[in-house]
């Protein structure tokens, strides 16, 4: 069984055109507890997280090298929105093709990193996949705090990754292109 684990990153490109990337992680729930320490042993001096965009260059490499020698899948989800548009409005694209992307996988377990008023929005896009029987009643989703949980850093690794890709930075893409499944969001 798996557990996907996922994080959000969202950047603004030099031609005022923004990328948001929604990434989820599949990792096999028996594993769960190794892949935590592994991801725990990144933090770096009294940091409560890993955060891939608050790491330096060379911590990065390292960082990245080790959650691709993870060798799990992931699916990320990717809109691309004008200035004038709301990263939130890309967030539901985002949803509306990864959850039910997840469902389809048999995926057990969702765990979004929480972002705490505005968990209520994706709940209730969930809440409409499942009354349309887009996402399966059985996939357990919740929302948790980075710091209550390592797994989740290996989720902001990869949308970082994919987002520096988009962006144009393809230093660590080449460590991750063979194990990432790309979905464009959509408007629905």
């Amino acid at each position: 069984m798996f557990s996907a684990y996922v994080d959000e990153s969202c950047r603004v490109r030099k031609d005022d055109d923004c990328v948001y990337t929604l990434a989820a992680v599949l990792l096999p729930t028996e594993d769960l507890d190794r892949i935590r320490s592994v991801m725990d042993a990144l933090r770096h001096g009294k940091a409560p997280t890993v955060h891939w965009r608050t790491e330096r260059t060379p911590r990065r490499s390292l960082i990245a090298h080790t959650v691709a020698s993870l060798d799990c899948a992931s699916v990320v989800a990717i809109s691309l929105y004008g200035n004038a548009s709301r990263s939130e409005r890309s967030r539901r694209h985002c949803l509306l093709r990864l959850l039910p992307e997840l469902s389809a996988r048999r995926i057990e377990a969702v765990v979004f990193e929480s972002r705490h008023e505005q968990d209520a929005s994706d709940r209730a896009i969930l809440t409409a996949l499942r009354r349309q029987g887009r996402v399966s009643a059985e996939m357990a989703v919740r929302w948790e705090r980075a710091s209550s949980d390592a797994a989740l850093w290996a989720a902001d690794v990869v949308a970082g990754v994919v987002t520096g890709w988009l962006d144009g930075d393809r230093r660590w893409w080449p460590l991750f292109e063979n194990r990432v499944t790309l979905l464009e969001g959509t408007e629905e």
